[in-house]
């Protein structure tokens, strides 16, 4: 038996990812699931969700533990006891800031293995976020780089999403991380050659931004709006998809813009998209909306931020080809222009193939298991 740690599921595709891997190598029913999401309790065979915290006071009881909002010595007690319960040998942490649980099974149980996923490097994010979020959020900030700290002296195996991150991970704590293994998302099942979308001709270029309420996303879609959209040709349409974006409608009023939330699936604005587009200028880790971009075999501009791990493995058939990196807006412009005057191919297949290659459930699942 094994046990799985996340705070982060349906919402991420790596954590998914990651998942679906585990129970190809072991099996559903040799998996003990361990929801850290801030939602009600719940408690299944091989599965429990312990909650939010109770009100203020709970919150403030695990500040003075040393701990975040999503965990509690009662539950890193709790989780100690499913550990020996079950005789759990190996677990799997979605995350870099959970050290109190990472130390309290290492110190009860020296055998068990640990292996953490840095989603980001926390000791360098929280930092730039601190600066930005209210004394609570300082706090939380504060609490999470301690964790982390903890994480990495305890856990056996730490992976991050790409070279920056290990560099970073190495200037934090003198030594390079266990593994670097890329994001990567399940193949769109689409049949490419007979797909109607791949061959649809039109005079107006439909642009795609995917990305959820989240702060580095509403920067990001800001600094478009106000900088780049004025100048480009009207026969330029943007359509932003994602979780929490309705709050946008108010303030992104432009007629070229269309702001649809939250939706059932992403795959049809995916494959009706002309270019994807990621404006983003902070962060950590790798990019859902890019990788899943990649899996459709779409062309991209994006930010140095928003390629970050992609653009590394990208050669010259596909970086200023089909993929194109700029933190200027002058070259937005420019090029969002250039790609309106001749639309780009929905699907490419060398991108795809790119994304195969580097960026498929298949690789990281090899990558992973060689891990294991």
């Amino acid at each position: 038996m094994i046990l799985y740690v996340s705070k982060r599921f349906e919402t991420n595709i790596a954590s998914q990812v990651h998942y679906k891997i585990l129970e190809e190598k072991f099996g559903t029913d040799n998996i003990y699931t361990v929801d850290l999401r801030l939602f009600e309790e719940k408690q299944s065979r091989h599965y429990i969700a312990y909650g939010k915290y109770k009100n203020k006071l709970s919150r403030i009881l695990q500040w003075l533990q040393g701990n975040t909002m999503y965990i509690s010595n009662r539950t890193i007690l709790n989780i100690c006891e499913i550990v020996e319960k079950y005789s759990i040998k190996l677990v799997f942490i979605e995350d870099s800031v959970f050290g109190g649980l990472v130390k309290a099974i290492k110190e009860k149980f020296s055998d068990v293995k640990i292996i953490s996923f840095y989603h980001d490097m926390g000791a360098d994010l929280f930092v730039q976020w601190s600066k930005r979020e209210n004394w609570m959020g300082k706090i939380e900030c504060k609490l999470s780089i301690y964790q982390e700290k903890l994480n990495q002296k305890y856990c056996d195996v730490n992976i991050v999403f790409n070279q920056r991150d290990a560099q970073l991970y190495q200037k934090y704590y003198g030594e390079m991380p266990d593994a670097i293994i890329p994001i990567s998302t399940p193949t769109p099942e689409i049949d490419w050659e007979k797909a109607a979308w791949s061959n649809e001709k039109s005079d107006i270029m439909q642009v795609l931004f995917v990305g959820s309420k989240y702060y580095p996303n509403i920067v990001g879609i800001k600094w478009f709006y106000k900088n780049v959209l004025p100048k480009l040709n009207n026969n330029i349409i943007i359509n932003i998809v994602g979780r929490g974006t309705e709050i946008l409608k108010k303030e992104l009023t432009d007629c070229r813009i269309r702001i649809y939330g939250s939706v059932d699936s992403l795959a049809p604005y995916y494959m009706g998209a002309d270019v994807i587009i990621a404006p983003l200028f902070d962060g950590g880790g790798m990019k859902t909306k890019t990788v899943e971009a990649l899996s459709y075999g779409k062309s991209i501009v994006a930010t140095d931020e928003g390629l970050e791990g992609f653009w590394q493995e990208m050669d010259s058939t596909i970086q200023n080809r089909f993929v194109f990196k700029t933190n200027d807006e002058n070259e937005w412009i420019k090029k969002l222009n250039e790609m309106s005057k001749e639309k780009p191919l929905k699907y490419n297949q060398e991108v795809f193939d790119l994304f195969v290659k580097k960026f498929s459930y298949e690789a990281t699942r090899d990558a992973m298991w060689n891990v294991l």
